[in-house]
């Protein structure tokens, strides 16, 4: 059995790819996705692909030709650097409009190393360019093929390329940060990694399932670990818990799920919309000494999330929140999704304390005008209240 990993990889980034191939050919990716290449031939109206010349000396001036070489000779290699072409949706879409509208003459040559200390061909840059011309059965192409002592050289030259830099998806970037400790934001990549794994949800489709919903948009989740995430001020990267922004994913799962025919709970949704989890870990950030520690500040958290869903048939999709309950966009996510929050819970919330008579019960909040304009403008925990308090 081949080796999967042939370059040192961090247990995190072991983790995050552990359910997929990372190091294959691109014949092989193709009977990994075979719809790809059904819904080209399809298109085509062939039932394989038929090999092609591709038309070289039509293109180049016959003094200077350029080298040629076969794409099924060379490996992809995800842990050096390289993405995997047919893996996300507007991926795929890209490569089956490049292989239905192959140009020739639009051909940028790939860019092959050549590992001297294994042997062995990597495709460096222009794997996206092989898969389209592999589908249109021209399996040789213009490249350059660089001669590379080992893969730490590779992986400089991968690293070096701002045009591919400039292209690769936000998911690849954080799963290259993962990889490698000595990357200036490692640390980043490893508390997101680590927070998502214990607050049980994943950061990209090909992971997420029913107890693991998908929070797509890495840079807003690393903005609600940094600026709401509820670890202490003098805790930096490399050591972040998020234990607010966990609180969150933990509600918003109790509200949106349900029993099976087997009385187990399941998850009505695949997906927590980042913008929903951003305004409701910023209310959790602001609220939280405003209410019951331990077990009863928790139920009354899920009881609010489970109200909310219940206050409309609308909110009962958690997709039409942030225009429903107007919790704001970009960098508004935070203040006026924590203060249109601070408005909800108000009316829902304002009768509450009536009738209580109980004076050891720990009283419901109600947020004051000026406390919800403060809000709007500054994202800080509000302080206790000892009016709340048991008497």
């Amino acid at each position: 059995m081949r080796q999967q990993y042939t370059s040192t990889v961090t247990p995190q980034y072991k983790a995050a790819t552990k359910a997929r191939k990372i190091r294959y050919t691109i014949e092989k990716n193709f009977a990994a996705h075979p719809e790809v290449m059904k819904d080209y031939l399809a298109w085509k109206g062939e039932a394989t692909i038929e090999p092609a010349r591709f038309p070289v000396n039509d293109i180049f001036h016959p003094n200077h030709l350029p080298t040629m070489f076969d794409v099924r000779d060379a490996e992809i290699r995800e842990d050096w650097g390289q993405r995997n072409a047919l893996l996300e949706k507007t991926r795929k879409t890209k490569i089956l409009g490049m292989a239905k509208n192959f140009d020739p003459k639009l051909f940028e040559p790939i860019s092959v190393d050549y590992i001297a200390d294994e042997n062995d061909y990597i495709i460096r840059d222009g794997g996206g360019r092989a898969h389209a011309a592999f589908l249109c059965g021209m399996y040789r192409v213009p490249a350059t093929v660089r001669y590379v002592d080992s893969y730490e050289e590779s992986r400089r030259l991968f690293n070096a390329q701002d045009k591919y830099a400039a292209a690769i998806s936000s998911y690849d970037k954080f799963l290259q940060q993962l990889l490698n400790k000595d990357h200036s934001r490692h640390n980043v990549a490893s508390d997101t990694w680590s927070i998502s794994k214990s607050s049980g949800f994943s950061l990209h489709y090909s992971n997420k399932s029913t107890s693991t919903p998908l929070v797509e948009g890495l840079g807003v989740l690393q903005n609600i670990i940094r600026k709401v995430g509820g670890d202490a001020a003098d805790v930096k990267w490399g050591a972040r818990k998020a234990p607010n922004l966990t609180m969150a994913v933990d509600v918003i799962k109790h509200a949106f799920s349900e029993k099976d025919d087997e009385g187990a709970l399941q998850l009505s949704i695949d997906e927590i919309p980042a913008s929903i989890l951003f305004a409701l870990t910023s209310y959790i950030h602001i609220s939280k000494d405003r209410l019951p520690s331990g077990d009863e500040g928790i139920r009354r958290l899920k009881q609010f999330v489970v109200d909310i869903r219940d206050s409309s048939e609308k909110l009962k999709d958690i997709n039409a929140w942030v225009a429903v309950l107007g919790l704001g966009l970009g960098s508004n996510l935070p203040t006026h999704g924590a203060s249109a929050l601070m408005e909800k819970w108000n009316e829902l919330y304002k009768y509450k304390n009536k009738g209580i008579r109980n004076k050891a019960v720990y009283k419901w909040v109600i947020w004051s005008r000026p406390e919800i304009s403060t809000i709007k403008n500054n994202i800080i925990p509000l302080k206790e209240d000892d009016a709340l308090f048991p008497e």
